[in-house]
């Protein structure tokens, strides 16, 4: 070894030293080991360079399996990749990370934070509406009101042991998909066909805990009723809820927050010191100095300070706004263009509101400031929900920026802009007009931590508070510029849509599930634009529902595999509906329509509506024969094929998915050969023949490899796992379900994992790891219950028996108890550890005897 090796060597963090020597004791490369362990060669190198030198818990599961490591070294491993500053691990019912940590304190709330908390840890209090006017700070008392809640826990585990659950209604806009936000929120998954409110009650229904809507304004007053059936249902449950409008509802109690006080205009001007201690001056001169830490308030200026605050009234967001612009204007200059923005606004729109005039005022003349570019971006913000990226904003704003204009201009235009929109998004951000998208949760039960750590250069994204997109909407529609914007806003996401389609089935489908995860508020408006429009007579435009149904029809796999069945199928039935007629009232034929179809057929399946998917995969099958489109002909024959089996006609349903074999082999499309023969081994298992399935489902295997197909191999590895199990095979249940768990790990995949662990529970048997078995069982039931209870018959397996005897084992033994309660609130990755660990022991154990039972699964 040379020097300069050694000198690098001790360089690296410890972590990345060890995998180093262990990847080379393997015989690996940092490509091969990335490959193993579904991770990124990118990802591998910043573990072992020491660039990421605190991997998750999953990603060193990941990577000990990938390597063969025994038990001696997996830990070693593990102990080598905690953090020793990094504080003990966090319950996860207690808020994720982005809602405790708040970069400014919160100025002139004491006594309503006092007022929240002690109104909702009292017990009589079920339901607490912070109302208020835009930008008053609704959303940044809720969160503090919370986290107060969720980290004092001695003083209000009783009272809420369940913890505080938030959820961000910010980007929805529909009241029906409220039960589903909340439903992800709590990590439950929208499978099958219940009603997700139905779960979300049962879910909550004997909890102590405390839910957090935010901003449900938008979607009253069509949601009250659901919420009113969550508070009946769940009577330990406590609601706060903010809304700029009361909810009307029995439990409701309100709590009006009003702006920060501001000094009495009517009484002279109090001292500095004393001025400063008023809450509204307070914030502003707070902002100032987080921008310029140099920053003091002069006694020549105190008089301007206070008439700019009182201008504001007092509103947080229009104080925020103003601070922000301190870095350009000195503090003379900038009350006196507020003070003229509000003459304005007081002689143009007098109905206002006093307290709207002076959020508009401060919205508004941060918007006159900006140059004419950052102006036309800043407008087609208003077309965005949730986050915003650079590409997607770039070609809105190039959409809107060609009206009026030549074809040469517009490309050279193109060019120009496309170069600047970071920087004006930046800009932006620099005056608080954008912020940045919070902080990942560190919790991984959450969803939005399925936005891996090994993503490769994630993209910059910011994020928009709704009073300002909805100012910039305003704009926007008096610009003229509202339906261009939303045209290319709405094709954006179908082309992004229809690029990821093919990709979700192939190798890079993991890096599309997350971005597709990312994007689903946008492709949610841009699916809601595109079927709202009609004609200017009143009738529906073809064009734009066809590419509703083009979106819908393009998102149909995603929202299959990730556990949208409801949301999908209510998406694809509007979206068929509405372009089931052209001008002329003739049947649309197209494309669109064929896909849309097969998409719908499988959510059907799912959720038992068995005619119903039967009927439209026929007639999606007649489609695409009329337009003698090979590959399509061939889905709907294999999606048939297996609602046919699953409806109980397994021999007509095998003869379908035979003949789509045939048609995969002459396509020679991997995917589709590969998930034919996993069906076609399923309808084998159901009749009966044990020995055809296996081999259909290990064939399966092989063309998913060639395709790339993760996930898919996923859901095989599951059904041949039970099929080993029933054969007494238990070497060779205990592969597949290692295997289940890589992927489930690698894709965070919580329908993959509540399968694994359902699997590992039976598989452990009477082997003697009853506290960690108890624990591994609180977390199956956790997931079979977020899942919606899929069991693919694991509890009709040979061991079964010994989760009977622990189960009434729990109701006896304390310590087992505890252990069961633990699992419940595991976090994705312990809960994967946890099983990997198990299945190592077992699969170094002496057989546990069992009787093979070759009967059909359930």
């Amino acid at each position: 070894m040379t020097n300069t090796t050694k000198m690098a060597t001790q360089e690296l963090a410890p972590f990345g030293e060890l995998l180093v020597r262990l990847r080379a004791a393997a015989g690996l490369t940092q490509e091969q080991l990335a490959a193993r362990a579904g991770l990124s060669a990118a990802a591998i190198t910043a573990l072992e360079s020491g660039k990421r030198r605190a991997p998750r818990f999953t990603t060193v599961e990941l990577l000990a399996t990938a390597l063969g490591l025994d038990g001696q070294h997996r830990q070693e491993l593990v102990r080598a990749a905690r953090d020793p500053n990094r504080a003990t691990a966090r319950d996860p019912r207690r808020p994720s990370s982005w809602m405790l940590a708040e970069p400014t304190p919160l100025v002139g709330r004491v006594h309503e934070l006092d007022l929240i908390v002690h109104s909702l840890a009292a017990g009589d209090t079920r339901l607490l509406t912070l109302v208020g006017p835009a930008g008053v700070g609704k959303t940044r008392l809720a969160y503090a009101a919370a986290a107060r809640l969720a980290e004092d826990t001695r003083e209000y585990s009783d009272r809420f042991s369940d913890g505080v659950t938030l959820v961000d209604l910010t980007p929805v806009r529909d009241a029906d998909l409220v039960p589903g936000a909340i439903a992800r929120a709590l990590g439950l998954l929208d499978v099958g066909g219940r009603p997700a409110m139905e779960r979300v009650i049962e879910v909550l229904a004997e909890r102590r805990q405390v839910v957090v809507l935010d901003n449900v304004e938008q979607v009253l007053p069509a949601a009250a009723l659901p919420i009113a059936d969550l508070l009946a249902g769940c009577p330990r449950l406590a609601l706060l809820v903010t809304s700029r409008v009361p909810l009307r509802i029995r439990w409701e109690q309100t709590l009006r927050i009003a702006p920060l006080p501001v000094p009495d205009s009517s009484a002279p001007l109090p001292p500095l010191d004393a001025l400063l201690a008023i809450p509204s001056v307070a914030l502003f001169v707070g902002r100032a100095r987080a921008r310029h830490a140099d920053f003091v308030l002069e006694e020549q200026h105190a008089p301007l300070l206070a008439q700019l605050v009182t201008q504001l009234d007092g509103l947080p967001l229009a104080l925020e706004l103003a601070a922000a612009r301190l870095d350009v204007l000195p503090l003379p200059i900038l009350v006196r263009r507020l003070t003229n923005r509000l003459e304005l606004l007081a002689s143009q729109a007098p109905d206002l509101p006093e307290r709207q005039r002076s959020l508009e005022a401060a919205v508004g003349w941060s918007y006159d400031l900006l140059s004419e570019p950052e102006r036309r971006l800043f407008r087609c913000l208003g077309v965005f929900a949730g986050r915003v990226n650079v590409d997607a904003i770039a070609a809105v704003v190039r959409a809107v920026g060609a009206l009026g204009s030549t074809t040469s201009d517009v490309k050279a235009q193109a060019v120009t802009e496309d170069g600047r929109t970071l920087p004006q998004l930046l800009s932006l951000a620099e005056n608080s007009l954008l912020l940045p998208p919070p902080a990942r949760p560190t919790d991984v039960t959450n969803e939005v931590t399925m936005l891996e750590e090994d993503d490769e250069e994630p993209e910059p994204v910011f994020a928009l508070l709704e009073t300002v997109r909805e100012y910039a909407q305003e704009r926007l529609d008096a610009a003229g510029e509202l339906e261009a914007a939303g045209r290319a806003h709405a094709h954006y996401y179908l082309e992004l849509a229809e690029r990821a389609a093919p990709a979700l089935r192939g190798p890079d489908q993991r890096t599309w599930h997350f971005r597709l995860e990312r994007e689903h508020d946008n492709l949610r408006a841009a699916l809601r634009w595109s079927l709202d429009q009609v004609r200017p007579d009143g009738t529906e435009a073809l064009v734009e529902p066809e590419a509703g149904l083009g979106l819908s029809g393009a998102l149909g796999y995603f929202w299959y595999v990730r556990g949208y069945h409801s949301e999908g199928r209510r998406w694809l039935e509007e979206a068929l509906g509405r372009a089931s007629r052209d001008r002329d009232g003739a049947g649309l034929d197209s494309a669109a329509r064929t896909r849309a179809l097969i998409a719908a057929g499988p959510l059907l399946m799912v959720q038992a509506e068995y005619v119903r998917s039967r009927f439209v995969l026929t007639e999606a099958l007649a489609l695409a024969e009329q337009r003698q489109d090979p590959a399509a002909i061939a889905e709907a024959t294999t999606y048939l094929g297996h609602a046919t089996v699953v409806a109980g006609d397994g021999p007509q349903g095998t003869r379908l998915l035979q003949e789509a074999v045939r048609r995969w082999e002459a396509l020679g499309d991997p995917h589709g050969h590969g998930e034919t023969l996993f069906y076609l081994g399923y309808a084998a298992d159901v009749m009966g023949d044990v020995l055809a399935a296996a081999g259909h489902y290990t064939a399966a295997l092989g063309r998913l490899a060639d395709a790339g197909n993760a996930q898919h191999a996923g859901f095989v590895h599951s059904y041949l796992g039970v099929l080993e199990s029933r054969r007494g095979n238990v070497p060779g249940a205990v592969a597949q379900i290692q295997a289940l768990l890589q992927t489930s790990a690698s894709l965070r995949d919580r329908w993959l994992l509540s399968f694994a662990a359902q699997a590992t529970v039976v598989l452990v048997g009477s082997r003697p790891q009853s506290v960690a078995w108890a624990r591994l069982l609180g977390a199956a039931d956790a997931l079979g219950q977020a899942t919606g209870g899929a069991t693919l018959g694991w509890e009709h397996l040979p061991g079964a028996e010994h989760v009977v005897r622990l189960r009434e084992q729990l109701e006896r033994e304390v310590e087992l108890k505890a252990a069961y309660r633990e699992g419940l609130t595991l976090s994705f990755a312990k809960v994967a550890g946890l099983a990997l660990t198990l299945l190592g022991e077992i699969a170094h154990a002496p057989a546990d005897p069992h009787t093979a039972d070759e009967s059909s699964p359930t």
